[in-house]
């Protein structure tokens, strides 16, 4: 106690305020201690968590590093779909209405930057017409440790191990069914794959130079080599080995271990969550419909792309699917040994030595910082496009769609009834406006929507649409040829058609008379 006193005598007036504990408790100047350094590296979860699926889609993910909240990678299940944005797409053709729009389509044209009441006219197409790894399907697909051999291949093979499954057969005499369970056998014979092998169905064994070159097949849409994901990924590695020597030049052999085992931690991890890409593509190659599509926002903006049902399959219609490396056992191996060496190394960071322990804390302070400005980057930096060819085709008088463009007050306004004017001159189709519900599906915009997909048909650049909208709307409800694909006669007219879905609507010969119950 008397030492302590002495201490704090001796000290000046500002290191007995901001001081610590003295003593034998003291550990850096003024007795401060750094056992917060452990939460330091939990914290920043949400920043992390934003990148944690682009992160795991390159081999970078395998790089040993420190990455602030580690724990946002150990997950219970992996998504097998790409994260979708909300919106109404309709193809045009197709006539095929989705709730979402795909994960990379939504990077090609970001829709949360369409203006409300603007159109946007794109034209995208293939870059290469090369069909085979690039377009995520490699030539045999990955399924475990075997996969079937292609068709297209007439190589002979001998001396190959393969495993016969399992054979069931019915039994001629009273039906009953026996099953025989065959051993994987190896046996030598010529095989000609062309014909399907003598046996069909037969696995064959994938070799180590197929694993390997499955394991560096280009997927149809890759990460970026100049992702700012792969820079900081690097950079946190050479951080990290910064960290280890200068914990080697301090003889800190506990922050060595700790730093070492985060950072395996972080590999083991992103080998469990490494995966590629995997879109939709057609198989067959007959002649179809253009894929051309068009997206409603909720703010009455609209997005029309014209394109083939190849790049609709990919972009649009198809389904994008995560392709892991490893299978869902190993998955799970992997996260319970990612989370024992995580648990192990952060009790190791609490007790490593005082200089140490600034620099740790230093460098996640700095990379958690780092990764929440990567969050303010567009994705398109992120992801290598270059599978597609994107033009933008929008009509000059379309392209202010969403702004007052002269001074008449009914025509030259912003309004989403010009805007929707501007997607059926483009499409002149209007099949796809009732199947996404763009307009109301009554007899009078029924009458409107006949009349601007025949003014688009005829090139009529003069068609006032606000105009003709507000003179429609003024009709009576029983004037005759209110609706070209109406045969009412006048005085027919049901008012609850208008709220009622079609089936409830009775039709005019089956509805009763005055005074019918």
């Amino acid at each position: 106690m008397a030492d302590d006193a002495a201490d704090l005598a001796s000290r000046p007036k500002a290191a007995i305020w901001f001081s610590s504990d003295v003593g034998e408790a003291a550990q850096g100047p003024w007795g401060w201690r750094l056992d917060v350094v452990t939460l330091l590296a939990v914290i920043g979860e949400s920043s992390v968590a934003e990148h944690t699926q682009t992160i795991t889609a390159s081999i970078f993910c395998l790089l040993p590093r420190i990455i602030p909240a580690p724990q946002a990678f150990l997950k219970p299940s992996r998504p097998i779909r790409l994260p979708e944005t909300t919106a109404k797409m309709t193809g045009v053709h197709s006539g095929v209405t989705l709730d979402t729009v795909g994960f990379f389509a939504s990077i090609i044209h970001p829709l949360e930057e369409l203006q409300p009441y603007s159109v946007k006219v794109l034209r995208i197409t293939h870059a290469d017409d090369n069909d085979g790894e690039v377009a995520g399907f490699p030539s045999r697909p990955t399924n475990g440790s075997t996969f079937f051999w292609p068709r297209s291949s007439r190589k002979p093979t001998s001396n190959v191990t393969f495993e016969l499954p399992t054979i069931s057969r019915n039994s001629r005499s009273g039906g009953a069914r026996s099953r025989r369970t065959a051993a994987s056998t190896a046996y030598s014979t010529g095989v000609d794959e062309e014909a399907g092998g003598p046996h069909p169905g037969i696995k064959k064994r994938a070799t180590f130079k197929e694993k390997v070159r499955d394991l560096t097949s280009r997927p149809a849409i890759p990460a970026t080599f100049y992702s700012p994901v792969h820079i900081l990924s690097v950079f946190s590695t050479l951080l990290t080995f910064g960290i280890i020597a200068f914990a080697a030049y301090w003889q800190d052999g506990t922050a060595i271990i700790a730093v070492a085992l985060v950072s395996l931690a972080s590999s083991v991890v992103g080998w469990a969550s490494w995966w590629r890409p995997l879109l939709m593509k057609r198989d067959q190659k007959n002649v179809v419909p253009d894929g051309d599509v068009i997206i409603r926002t909720r703010e009455g903006a609209f997005l029309l792309v014209k394109c083939t049902e190849d790049v609709a399959r990919e972009l649009y219609s198809g389904t994008e699917e995560c392709n892991y490396r490893v299978s869902g056992r190993s998955y799970r191996v992997l996260m319970a040994l990612g989370t024992c060496l995580l648990m192990v190394s952060v009790i190791l960071l609490g007790n490593c030595k005082w200089y140490t322990q600034i620099f740790i804390g230093g460098s996640y302070i700095v990379l958690n910082g780092l990764y929440w400005a990567m969050g303010l980057l567009p994705k398109k930096y992120f992801w290598d496009l270059s599978r597609y060819n994107i033009e933008d085709i929008t009509p000059e008088d379309a392209q202010h769609a969403h702004q007052n463009t002269g001074s008449d007050k009914r025509e030259d306004k912003a309004s989403f009834t010009r805007t929707l004017w501007y997607a059926i001159r483009e499409t002149k189709l209007t099949a796809w406006v009732h199947r996404s519900g763009a307009a109301p599906d009554t007899q009078k915009w029924r009458k409107w929507l006949a009349e601007a997909k025949k003014a688009a048909e005829d090139g009529d650049e003069n068609w006032k649409p606000v105009a003709r909208k507000d003179e429609i709307m003024e009709m009576r409800e029983d004037e005759p040829n209110r609706s070209p694909v109406t045969s009412e006669p006048p005085g027919t007219f049901d008012t609850a058609e208008q709220a009622a879905p079609l089936s409830q609507v009775q039709p005019p010969n089956q509805r009763p008379s005055n005074g019918a119950l």
